[in-house]
C-alpha cells in the first residue's frame, strides 16, 4: 500500500486505547525524515486496572513531556480537549485518535474516532505524504467508523465532534 509505515507502537497505542481504555488520546506524526509514523503526544486516562507488566510495556518511556495526565487524574471532557488542542502544531499535519464522549438521546457514550488534521498552512510536501499514507493507517485501526478531517483549528471543537457522532 502507498504512503508511509507505520511504526507498531501506534498500533499497541491504539490497542491499548481500545481494550483498555488507557488513553482518552494519542497523536501520530511523522518521523523527522517522513520515513515512519510515530507516536506523538498522549493523555492518560483514568488510573487503569489490570495486567500491570503488560501496562508497564504499554506505557515504557512515558513522562511529562510527552504524555498529559500521567498520574491519571480524572478530567472533564473539556478539560481534555483543551489539553489536546495545546498539542496540535499550526502548521503541521497530525492524525489523531480520540475517544470522545458524547450524548445521543440521553444516552452518554464514547467512540473513538480518527481524525487527520491537515492545517491549510502546512508545506506540500508532508500534505501529500500524510494524505497517502491515512488510509494504510486508518486500515490498521480496526474498528473505527468515524473519520475527521479538519483543516483549521474553527473545525476542531468539542462541539463539532461531538454532533459528528450523534447524526451517526
Amino acid at each position: 500500500s502507498s504512503g508511509i509505515p507505520v511504526n507498531e507502537d501506534c498500533l499497541k497505542k491504539f490497542d491499548a486505547m481500545k481494550r483498555l481504555r488507557l488513553y482518552k488520546y494519542v497523536i501520530f506524526q511523522m518521523n523527522s525524515d517522513f520515513t515512519d509514523v510515530i507516536v506523538g503526544h498522549r493523555y492518560r486516562a483514568k488510573k487503569v486496572s489490570g495486567d500491570s507488566a503488560e501496562i508497564a510495556s504499554i506505557t515504557e518511556g512515558e513522562n511529562e513531556e510527552n504524555t498529559s495526565n500521567l498520574e491519571g487524574a480524572s478530567a472533564t471532557e473539556e478539560e481534555v480537549f483543551a489539553d489536546f488542542l495545546k498539542h496540535l502544531p499550526e502548521n503541521e499535519c497530525r492524525y489523531v485518535i480520540y475517544d470522545i464522549a458524547y450524548t445521543k438521546t440521553d444516552v452518554t457514550s464514547n467512540k473513538i474516532v480518527f481524525i487527520t488534521w491537515a492545517p491549510d498552512t502546512a508545506k506540500i510536501k508532508p500534505k501529500m505524504l500524510y494524505s497517502s499514507t491515512k488510509n494504510n493507517l486508518s486500515k490498521r485501526l480496526e474498528g473505527v467508523t468515524t473519520h475527521i478531517q479538519a483543516n483549521d483549528f474553527d473545525e476542531v471543537t468539542l462541539d463539532s465532534f461531538q454532533e459528528k457522532l450523534q447524526r451517526v
